[in-house]
């Protein structure tokens, strides 16, 4: 049984990792037309 919780655990802990890296790889691309409109707006 230990095996099984420690895989799952290694899953769980990889899951989070990657859910990280994709939430700050996603977030500046959801914020860049925004940026872009506002350097426009100001100018």
């Amino acid at each position: 049984m230990p095996q099984g919780e420690d895989a799952f655990a290694g899953l769980n802990k990889n899951g989070l990792i990657l859910f990280i890296v994709l939430l700050l790889l996603c977030l500046p691309l959801c914020w860049l037309p925004w940026v872009i409109d506002s350097t426009k707006a100001a100018k």
